[in-house]
């Protein structure tokens, strides 16, 4: 082995320690503080989800929200897309494995000329690279499989707006967007 070699893989080695060291925290709600979503944390799905034929996740948003960037929303993701017909996953308690911060880029698309309007020319870096990206900051919580294989993740992503201006979801507004459908319970921090 080279030197460049050994410092490349001790460089690697030490960025992958630290950023799997970190912890997820996640707000509790505007008022209070930053909280961990430790291991024995769970989603409990108080009725079935049906997942349509040919789609790998059910959506579910807060009905509150107005505008286009909407609100708080969360999604539950499946590995398998059945075609034909409606999966189902049952009901019941669902143990959360980890949670990772997650940031959805969101990108406008200008519409393109049609036959009637000709060819349209733009100077580059003018207005096709000069604005912020739209994000939707959130978390992915990841379930463990046990309980159904099919099931993989839910994802919760705040509302649609430039970096400055928007935020991940608050626990408390995760809660809500979930509503009936399902349960997030929070384990207490083990004590020393």
């Amino acid at each position: 082995m080279t030197v460049n070699t050994l410092v490349r893989s001790a460089v690697v080695g030490g960025l992958v320690l630290l950023i799997c060291g970190c912890q997820t925290l996640v707000r509790e709600s505007m008022e209070t503080g930053w909280v961990e979503v430790p291991a024995g944390s769970t989603l409990t799905l108080n009725r079935p989800v049906s997942v349509p034929p040919g789609r790998a996740r059910v959506f579910l948003s807060d009905r509150g929200a107005r505008g286009a960037g909407g609100g708080t929303s969360c999604v539950l993701e499946f590995r398998r897309i059945d075609h034909e017909g409606t999966q189902s996953i049952p009901a019941g308690e669902i143990p959360i494995t980890r949670v990772q911060n997650y940031i959805a880029l969101v990108s406008g698309r200008l519409p393109t000329p049609g036959p009637t309007e000709g060819v349209r020319f733009q100077l580059a870096g003018h207005g096709d690279s000069g604005g912020s990206q739209m994000i939707r900051p959130g978390y992915h919580f990841w379930l463990d499989d046990s309980h159904d294989p099919n099931l993989m993740r839910m994802t919760c992503l705040g509302r649609l707006d430039d970096p400055a201006y928007t935020r991940a979801p608050t626990l408390a507004e995760i809660r809500a967007v979930l509503g009936d459908v399902a349960t997030l319970t929070v384990a207490l921090p083990m004590g020393p």
